[in-house]
């Protein structure tokens, strides 16, 4: 069976939505960028193969130009949590299958873990206070995300201490639950390897998974 290719729309040009467009072009997704900020679009549209909007995300004609329901997956990722609010609600009033937001305050994200509007919201601040009490204290770290997938699921890290049972091996030999866990990348500190590579554990590689609720604390005492 084939690689499925989706077609993605991707609303706000700033960091985070540049360097998805940019990671899922290279894979071969259609993707889709809106931003109103006419520079942000200019200059990813130039350097990468996206179709790029000038527009404001609140506009609802907009959702009527891209065709919304021709879309795949939809990633609200604008600084602005109203923003992202707003194209959740539009999306599903569209069909869209599959919903993202990024959103700041966890009150937005409890709204929408209520109301069942999106697949997945990352909680910005919860993550990147997480991984970085991670990297101080040299351990293993839950990230809260609201909501979470279906199933009750966690974006866990975890860093490899030294004497860990699992450093000096790969990754595939560690007898952690295949079932029910998701590794998405290991970062060695320079750069994120894809789970797929063959590479050995080493005291200060962090390993990033989506992990179901019941097998969090089965996953990290694999990498203990």
């Amino acid at each position: 069976m084939g690689k499925l290719y989706m077609r993605i729309l991707i609303i706000g040009a700033g960091r985070l939505g540049s360097i998805l467009a940019k990671n899922l072009s290279e894979r071969g997704h259609e993707i889709i960028v809106v931003d109103k900020n006419e520079e942000r679009v200019k200059k990813l549209t130039e350097e990468v193969d996206v179709a790029g909007y000038v527009r404001d995300a609140t506009d609802p004609t907009l959702y009527d130009e891209l065709s919304l329901p021709s879309i795949d997956v939809i990633v609200a990722a604008t600084d602005r949590d109203e923003v992202n609010l707003f194209t959740a609600i539009i999306s599903r009033e569209y069909g869209v299958p599959r919903i993202i937001a990024k959103v700041r305050d966890p009150r937005i994200a409890s709204i929408l873990q209520r109301i069942g509007l999106t697949e997945y919201v990352v909680v910005e601040p919860n993550i990147i206070s997480s991984i970085i009490e991670a990297v101080i204290e040299g351990k293993y770290s839950v990230v809260e995300l609201l909501p979470i997938y279906v199933g009750g699921f966690r974006l866990v890290t975890i860093t490899i201490a030294e004497g860990s049972d699992a450093e000096g091996h790969l990754l595939d030999d560690v007898k952690y639950p295949r079932e029910g866990v998701k590794i998405l990348t290991v970062f060695d500190g320079k750069k994120f390897h894809d789970p797929g590579e063959v590479i050995r554990l080493e005291a200060g590689h962090q390993i990033i998974a989506i992990v179901r609720d019941d097998l969090i604390e089965e996953f990290l005492e694999a990498f203990r």
